[in-house]
């Protein structure tokens, strides 16, 4: 099948789904009007466009780019469009008239940013509603989709994107303790980007003093890279956590399943979401974890089964919950165990792809 896949593609997300379309025997045609380098995948074709740069008419930009990709695609000749993140270039295919187009919000693009302003709700509407069929990784996402665009449930497709259980599993080296001179020591983890505040990664910062105080042994691993590093950096020295808190920066997947399987606990304190899919490595790595009451993750957590559920921005009861895990050794190690469980069952990559080769075929 030729599929166009049209989206910004510099995040590891857009490569698992280039690569496994490879992988199954697809063509596809990766095109981005992105000004940062995408992502690059044997067996695809690239089409890297700057849409800042490439039109003389700013104020008319989408409708240039729109026109443009309309002539790629009759150069290529798609058999399905596959477009990515809602307001851009998931808004650029529904301008260009193609059909059959699938499209698929991330998260952000449609639990908030389409109330940030009347045009970015008004480009969420017309993009989910010029779309043939849409798929999200969440039945929360899903509920927020047809809110926010009127489209009926029949036209949206649940998606658990999934992780590689061959990469991401328990078994652990010990070489990132040891590296760090851990070998002793309670560990947390949060591997959440430093790109956008929605993350959270403040909160977790804030309440490590609390924890520290009750668990001097305890240790934090932050992992990411972006914008907000050097704030995030200030205020850790400001708590007088920099033997506390190890920057990891940006890892790959080896590597993050390598950190992943140095910690003890697995933190997210994001304050909306999809389905996470750090937090389904981290379930895959067997760990016990402790996240925010965002309506996602009770679709893969229980409170007090397999992880701990608190308020966002709730900096207090975070602490808590992580003190109470560090210091419950039997239900840190049974929770772990049901987690892996979970992840072997709902978020095996491979298996979940199927659905969206399911919805491929449906639409052409």
């Amino acid at each position: 099948m030729r599929i166009a896949y049209l989206s910004q593609g510099n995040s590891v997300y857009d490569r698992r789904f280039l690569e496994k379309m490879v992988e199954r025997g697809h063509e596809p045609h990766f095109i981005s009007y992105h000004p940062r380098q995408p992502v690059e995948v044997e067996g695809v074709r690239n089409y890297f466009y700057d849409y800042y740069t490439m039109h003389r008419f700013k104020h008319l930009v989408m409708l240039q780019t729109a026109w443009h990709l309309r002539k790629l695609f009759g150069i290529i000749k798609p058999d399905v469009l596959h477009t990515g993140w809602v307001q851009d270039h998931g808004f650029l295919g529904a301008l260009s008239g193609f059909h059959p187009t699938l499209s698929m919000p991330w998260g952000s693009d449609v639990l908030i940013r389409p109330y940030d302003s009347t045009l970015a709700m008004w480009r969420a509407r017309f993009t989910l509603r010029r779309a043939d069929m849409i798929t999200c990784d969440a039945q929360s996402v899903k509920d927020q989709i047809i809110k926010l665009s009127g489209c009926p449930s029949n036209k949206i497709v649940v998606f658990p994107w999934g992780i590689d259980l061959k990469t991401f599993r328990p078994e652990c080296s010990g070489e990132v303790r040891k590296r760090l001179g851990w070998d002793h020591k309670k560990v947390l983890i949060c591997t959440r980007n430093f790109d956008i505040r929605v993350h959270g990664v403040e909160y977790l910062i804030h309440a490590v003093p609390a924890v520290f105080e009750r668990r001097p042994d305890v240790r934090v691993i932050l992992v990411g890279t972006g914008p907000l590093e050097h704030e995030y950096r200030e205020l850790v020295s400001e708590l007088g956590l920099d033997d506390v808190v190890h920057f990891a920066g940006w890892l790959n997947e080896i590597q993050m399943a390598e950190h992943l399987k140095a910690a003890d606990v697995y933190v997210s304190t994001s304050l909306s979401d999809g389905t996470s899919a750090s937090l389904l490595e981290a379930m895959a790595c067997g760990l016990p974890v402790v996240v925010t009451d965002v309506p996602s993750y009770f679709e893969w957590i229980e409170h007090g089964v397999n992880g701990y559920i608190v308020p966002r921005k709730d900096e207090t009861r975070l602490a808590e919950a992580l003190v109470k895990l560090l210091e419950s050794p039997q239900p840190q190690k049974e929770m772990g165990e049901r987690n892996l469980q979970v992840a072997r069952e709902r978020a095996d990559w491979d298996k979940n792809f199927n659905i969206l080769e399911d919805v491929y075929k449906s639409l052409v």
